[in-house]
């Protein structure tokens, strides 16, 4: 407010007398007090103050109305840049009050005097204003601002005070060329370049944002800001494109960098790497700029050197790159991953059906040591069960050839299920059947990989538990086969209970990968395998149809 009013009576005075200059130099150093650019507690260098010295100086001997109107101008766009950065209602109108008396200054005292004598304003109206205008800097000092409020460390808007140094200067020197073209007076030409300013800027401001569909020149700014020109939105389509292509991590990287010379021509090459692979398109000239991003490293060749707003944006690029890249690397190790697993799920299904044949081989090595040499019965079990392991160890063998879950074929009901009786003959494993089952047809496949896998649990219970009973019902579930097998033995641990079958667990007895086949085979063909109930003395696990009602307890 003081620089002001020292400026007010330097005007006042004359920018060509001596007092006048000499209040402007007072003025200058309280502008230089005052200026957010530098802090205040800043301490020049001698060189400095020279340099101030020898550009302040010769304005002040040459000081004009032309000089005048122009720091008028410089005052004005940095008070108008400050005053958007303040919140505080006294302080804006502080700053608006001190903006509004620059632009009077300038419009009414400043320009016309500037303008030769013969179309100057009518001098009374620049008294009145010289007189007049001194109220709004007594409305300023009456405002409740404090001194901490007004702190010169504060930046400015630097496009808010270009825009507004321009605006005025458009006002200002549209007046004069229209009073010296139009041989009008002062004030009429002001209203005119005023009301004609104002209808462009009115223009302007509806095509900045129409709102009728099209985006406006505002967006069209802005994007073009945010990009510096860069086809970024084109590269990001076929970046996108290509990421649905490409599956390989460094053909896609080779490729996404190929579109970057090929959209940016001051792109004139460059190379990358991540880990051990390594790549390079274009031609290897010009300024060098390297951007490293988590795994990747790309260096870029350019006719010119990278400004900084470019370098921003290239390390976004790079990101995009890096960020596409590792999900390639992840994708492909997923790919690896469910290759393994698949390898795994494979070679624990033949393992299981190996052992069930071995216990099989075992149970006739059994028969065969305890029977008479030539007996009838063990010539008959024979007989009956070698075709029966050939032909399922061949089947083992079709599984490793092509590792996919097949349906298997259908057998009669009856001729399997004495077939397993004769295969556990001994061991101590109650046989039991309900229903009208004899003529039913099932999946022997399915069936002897549950009926094994759940008889084995059992009897791997028994050994490590001691004497429990055993028994495996066989019933007819609404047209179709159904198992269930149950044990008196130890209850299913929680954790297992409810893992069974839907994954592989960890267990001291089993009932882990060899379930979780048998489940998998089961959904495939639309049966369920289920723990039906589990509590200490009465653990029963059941292969039944999906339709078929079933009552299930956990223990």
């Amino acid at each position: 407010m003081v620089a002001l009013t020292l400026l007010h009576l330097a005007l006042a005075q004359g920018p060509t007398g001596w007092l006048g200059r000499t209040l402007m130099l007072v003025h200058f150093g309280l502008f230089l007090l005052w200026q957010p650019f530098i802090r205040t507690e800043a301490h020049l260098a001698s060189h400095q103050l020279i340099a101030m010295t020898l550009v302040v100086a010769p304005m002040l001997l040459m000081f004009n109305w032309w000089l005048v109107t122009a720091w008028l101008l410089l005052l004005a766009g940095i008070i108008g840049g400050r005053v958007f950065f303040h919140t505080g209602r006294s302080l804006r109108l502080y700053y608006l009050l001190a903006l509004a008396y620059l632009i009077l200054m300038i419009l009414v005292v400043a320009v016309p005097m500037a303008m030769p004598q013969e179309v100057r304003l009518d001098m009374n109206m620049v008294s009145l204003a010289l007189y007049g205008l001194p109220v709004l800097i007594a409305i300023m000092s009456a405002l409740p601002v404090s001194a901490n409020d007004d702190g010169g460390d504060e930046v400015i808007d630097l496009a808010y005070s270009v825009f507004l140094i321009l605006l005025l200067g458009v006002v200002a020197l549209g007046s004069i060329s229209m009073t010296l073209l139009k041989a009008e007076g002062y004030l009429p030409a002001l209203f005119i370049t005023m009301l004609s300013v104002a209808g462009f800027l009115l223009v302007a401001s509806w095509l900045w944002s129409p709102k009728i569909g099209f985006s406006g020149l505002g967006a069209m700014a802005s994007r073009y800001m945010l990009s510096v020109g860069l086809p970024l939105e084109q590269w990001l389509h076929f970046l996108a494109d290509l990421a649905k292509q490409e599956s390989d991590p460094s053909r896609f990287l080779n490729r996404a960098c190929e579109g970057i010379t090929r959209l940016l021509p001051w792109v004139t090459g460059g190379r990358w790497e991540a880990g051990v692979q390594f790549g390079a398109f274009g031609e290897k000239s010009g300024a060098t700029t390297e951007f490293v991003q988590g795994p990747l490293t790309l260096t870029l060749y350019t006719r010119t050197a990278l400004s900084a707003t470019l370098i921003w944006h290239f390390n976004l690029v790079a990101q995009l790159l890096a960020e596409f890249y590792q999900a390639k690397e992840r994708d492909r190790e997923i790919r690896e991953m469910a290759y393994v697993h698949a390898i795994h799920e494979t070679g624990a299904r033949l393992t299981h059906d190996v052992k069930n044949l071995l216990q099989s081989l075992n149970t006739l090595i059994f028969a065969a040591q305890h029977s008479q040499a030539g007996s009838d019965a063990l010539t008959g079990l024979l007989r009956r069960q070698l075709p029966q392991i050939a032909s399922r160890l061949n089947h083992t063998l079709d599984k490793l050839r092509s590792p996919i879950l097949d349906k298997g074929v259908t057998r009669n009901a009856q001729s399997w299920w004495n077939d397993l009786k004769q295969r556990y003959d001994g061991s101590g494993i109650e046989f039991q059947t309900k229903g009208a089952w004899e003529n039913l047809r099932l999946n022997e496949n399915l069936f002897n990989t549950a009926a094994e896998n759940l008889l084995e649990n059992a009897l791997g219970k028994k050994r490590a538990e001691g004497k429990i009973k055993i028994n495996i019902e066989f019933e007819e579930l609404d047209g179709r086969a159904a198992l269930t097998v149950c044990d008196s033995g130890s209850a299913v641990p929680p954790h297992i209970f409810s893992d069974l079958g839907t994954r592989p667990v960890l267990s001291e007895n089993g009932l882990g990968i060899g379930l979780y086949q048998v489940a998998r085979a089961a959904e495939l063909n639309n049966y369920r395998l289920a723990v039906v109930e589990s509590r200490p003395g009465s653990v029963c696990l059941s292969l039944r149809p999906k339709h078929a009602e079933m009552d299930e307890t956990q223990g």
